[in-house]
């Protein structure tokens, strides 16, 4: 019979950490950073954040260029050869977290996160929060 504990069974399987930000736009600050690892019981973010007063942010399962956690919401500066050249902001868009991508000749298009990652080595400059970014 296979016995695993929780933190070796996330080991073998590389699983992802399931870890937020919440960001207070009345405080105009980011008030918790938090896993669901490790709770006895659980309760849906809604429940403790308002919507209206909070933003919650998921962190993506990978890193920037210098080993930082990228979330949603973080601004990248990376470049790619004939398209991206510059600062976008992580969304989370048709099931997976990415970045919208703009060639010379303005056509945009979605690129996956971890292909923006693997191919671009992407740095984090900044949040969405930083100056108050629309996406």
């Amino acid at each position: 019979m296979l016995s695993l504990e929780y933190g070796s069974f996330i080991n073998i399987f590389n699983m992802r950490e399931f870890i937020y930000r919440i960001w207070s736009i009345k405080e105009k600050k980011y008030v918790m950073t938090a896993s669901l690892y490790g709770c006895e019981g659980f309760t849906h973010l809604t429940q403790c954040f308002n919507r209206a007063e909070h933003t919650i942010e998921e962190y993506t399962g990978l890193n920037d260029f210098n080993g930082q956690r990228i979330f949603e919401g973080d601004i990248l500066n990376f470049t790619a050869q004939y398209k991206q050249t510059g600062e976008v902001p992580v969304i989370y868009y048709g099931g997976s977290y990415g970045c919208i991508i703009t060639d010379d000749s303005d056509f945009k298009e979605f690129w996956n996160l971890s292909h923006i990652v693997q191919q671009y080595y992407p740095k984090i400059v900044g949040t969405i929060h930083d100056n108050d970014i629309i996406i």
